[in-house]
């Protein structure tokens, strides 16, 4: 069977979006492999947001010259935000790449593939009567329900790499949803670059509501999707969350109680140059709002550090907003130009230096806070999804929490992922907790046992 490697930088979407690849390539007769060495077809899925992805991403491009000289025949493809905006480039400077494509068009791989088939020859051998590979099957997925942005802040690439803002129609989203349910799939998150701005058309024209293809979820989970047991949506825009959403953390089951809503600055200055059409003000009053509606609510953010005109004040504004809403999570980022973009003809003045000492000064105030949330776990009894062995000790698995906080549990031999335990947590650090199991629950079978450990 031929063979796919894909290597993927950036946000949930380039995920999705390879995985996609993925299901795609696998109807055209590929199979996916661990190593770039052992594929026919290489392929590289970029964002190009943040920099540091892209910088990530051609790399790793530099590094496939390599595998490419020592095998000519292997077909190496860029795609992603980075394909989208500087394929010619990449082809003329490269020329061992073979082809480059878009966040639109990755649907086309097939076409695309048409013109090297043949270097795709199968050995001569006997097709088996069973398929011997196939998608690896998850307990976790992605759904990308809106694709592009139309909100445009003077610092973002992807109203230009990925286009205006379109939304699936719901009933794609709740087919797409039942396949993965099928397959073993009992938590999703819906993608969207702006997921609160979705505004799909069902099939008799009406518009649906992000609140709205909650609640269709809901419903849904007793009846179509019954394996479904939690739901998230990540990113969220500030402008577009309101109260309708804020109740559906209190009101629905399914979804949990984790939100992801960036502020990027706490000074209105800076976010009036960051286009961002809010005050920090209002910016707080959601956050109050969506915590009177669900008061154990996990919150994170992203915050953009060291735009350009950003003064020592603006940034302590920022800092002040860590400490009024105490977030579970704070991802930050140092800025940095990117092509196409309003700010990228602004002057970049504030100095690397200063970037560094201030992402830094964020990070530890963060970090305070982080260990004080997470430590309100400690003495409770948490639901955990399991989702495998712990990279760090083979002696703990991890599993993850309604609120998105990891939990590392000792090791049973029966343990599997998708697995839904109970585990009390003892230790809390900055990202993660320690916790000992208490009882288990068979996702499949939806009956609970309770489970007594040697010795207790």
């Amino acid at each position: 069977m031929k063979k796919v490697f894909i290597q993927t930088y950036g946000c949930q979407m380039n995920e999705y979006d390879s995985e996609q690849m993925r299901q795609i390539l696998f109807r055209e007769g590929f199979e996916s492999c661990d190593r770039p060495e052992d594929a026919q077809l290489l392929l590289i899925n970029s964002c190009s947001v943040r920099e540091k992805s892209e910088v990530k991403a051609l790399s790793f491009l530099g590094r496939m010259a390599q595998i490419k000289e020592k095998d000519p025949h292997k077909v190496i493809g860029f795609g992603g935000c980075v394909g989208q905006t500087e394929g010619e480039k990449l082809l003329k400077r490269h020329r061992f790449l073979d082809f480059a494509f878009g966040t639109n068009n990755y649907r086309d791989l097939p076409k695309f593939l048409e013109a090297f088939q043949d270097r795709f020859e199968s050995e001569d051998e006997m097709e088996p009567l069973i398929p011997q590979s196939r998608p690896e099957a998850k307990t976790q997925a992605f759904i990308t329900i809106t694709n592009g942005c139309d909100k445009f802040c003077s610092y973002c690439i992807v109203p230009f790499t990925r286009g205006r803002e379109l939304s699936r129609g719901p009933e794609e989203i709740l087919h797409e949803a039942k396949l993965l349910v099928q397959q073993g799939v009992s938590e999703i998150m819906l993608l969207g670059q702006n997921v609160n701005s979705y505004w799909g058309k069902d099939k008799t024209g009406k518009h649906t509501s992000l609140h709205e293809l909650l609640v269709l979820f809901q419903e849904a989970s007793t009846e179509g999707l019954e394996g479904l047991r939690r739901l998230r949506y990540t990113t969220s825009h500030p402008r577009d969350f309101d109260e309708e959403l804020a109740r559906d953390f209190r009101d629905l089951p399914i979804l949990c109680e984790y939100l992801h809503l960036p502020f990027q600055s706490g000074s209105d200055q800076i976010l009036r140059k960051m286009r961002r059409f809010y005050s920090i003000e209002s910016y707080l009053r959601k956050m109050e709002m969506v915590k009177s509606y669900c008061p154990d609510i996990a919150l994170s953010a992203d915050v953009i550090v060291g735009f350009p005109g950003e003064t020592r004040q603006d940034f302590e504004a920022t800092l002040r907003v860590l400490e009024e809403v105490e977030f579970d999570n704070v991802y930050s980022f140092k800025y940095s130009v990117r092509p196409y973009t309003r700010s990228e003809k602004w002057e970049d003045d504030v100095p690397a230096e200063e970037k560094s000492a201030r992402i830094q000064e964020l990070q530890r105030l963060q970090r305070k806070i982080s260990e004080k949330k997470y430590s309100e776990d400690v003495g409770r009894v948490v639901e955990l999804l399991l989702e495998g062995a712990s990279r760090g000790n083979p002696e703990f698995w991890t599993g993850r929490t309604r609120k998105n906080r990891v939990v590392h549990i000792p090791t049973e031999s029966w343990f599997k992922k998708g697995l839904f335990v109970n585990a009390k947590v003892h230790y809390a650090a900055h990202s993660w907790m320690k916790g000992d199991l208490i009882s288990w629950e068979d996702s499949q079978a939806s009956k609970a046992q309770s489970f007594a450990k040697i010795g207790a």
